[in-house]
Order: structure tokens, then sequence, then C-alpha cells
């Protein structure tokens, strides 16, 4: 099958199977949301820009992390594949990983999000290429026991 079959098939997505763990801080214990539903995707040829969107607490304002989790899910999967794989807190706010089937259409998006006056929430974002996957290796081995 080539790509635009798979997407076509429903096949393009893995079954989700969520890992929530904790991460301590000094200000306390915050929750991570790994995807490991991803560790055989067997399509990652086909998604081989991974990108790192973060947002700082300062931004999040009171928007609860899920909800800014659900809005780049949604706003990344319009007009192209974006798997997110994690959702993991750091220090400063939380950092989410995506692989995309396409780089220039996700900068695009990536751009048109960040330019929107309306948008949830301020971001940064960096991408670059993984075509095997190998930054969320370990996250994959250690979480899908």
């Amino acid at each position: 099958m080539n790509w635009e079959e798979i997407k076509k098939s429903d096949k393009a997505f893995p079954k989700d199977k969520i890992v929530i763990t904790e991460v301590e801080f000094k200000e306390g214990i915050r929750t991570a949301w790994i995807n490991v539903g991803y560790k055989n995707y067997p399509y990652k040829e086909f998604c081989k820009t991974l990108g790192i969107l973060t947002v700082d607490f300062e931004d999040m304002n009171t928007i609860h992390e899920q909800e800014i989790q659900l809005y780049f899910q949604k706003e990344l999967n319009k007009g192209f594949v974006s798997h997110l794989i994690s959702r993991i807190p750091t220090e400063f706010g939380i950092e989410m990983l995506f692989y995309f089937e396409n780089n220039e259409l996700a900068i695009k998006k990536l751009n048109e999000i960040y330019e929107d006056k309306d948008k949830l929430v301020d971001f940064g974002c960096q991408t670059q290429e993984d075509s095997e996957w190998k930054t969320i290796d370990g996250m994959m081995k250690r979480f899908s026991k």
C-alpha cells in the first residue's frame, strides 16, 4: 500500500495505548501522557518530521494541559497527518512530541496557528528530520511494558 491508500483505509493512526506517569518536580508532581501505541508503528517512513512543541506556564494561563494537547491535535491534523506521541511536563511548562507526514505543510500550519490572534496559547516549535523515530525509542521501550 502507498501512503495515500493507507490514509484512506484508516490505518494511518494506530490504536491508542495511553500511559500516564508521574514526574516529580520541586513544585510537586505532574503527569506525563505517552501514546505507546506508536511503539511498533509500521508507517514511520511516511512521517519523518519530528515536531517539538513547547508551551510555557506563563502562556498557559488557566488552560489545562489536556485542553492544549487536544487543541494542537485537532489543528495539526487539518489537511495532513500529525501523530501526537507524548505530552511531557517540563520545569517551564509542557512539551509535546509530534511526527508529521509533511514538513512543509507542518511548518505552514504551525505558522498559521502562531499568527492567529485567536490562538489558544502562545507556543514554540522546532522541527527536525527523524525518519526512524529514534527520538522516542527510549520512551517507547520504558513505558510499553
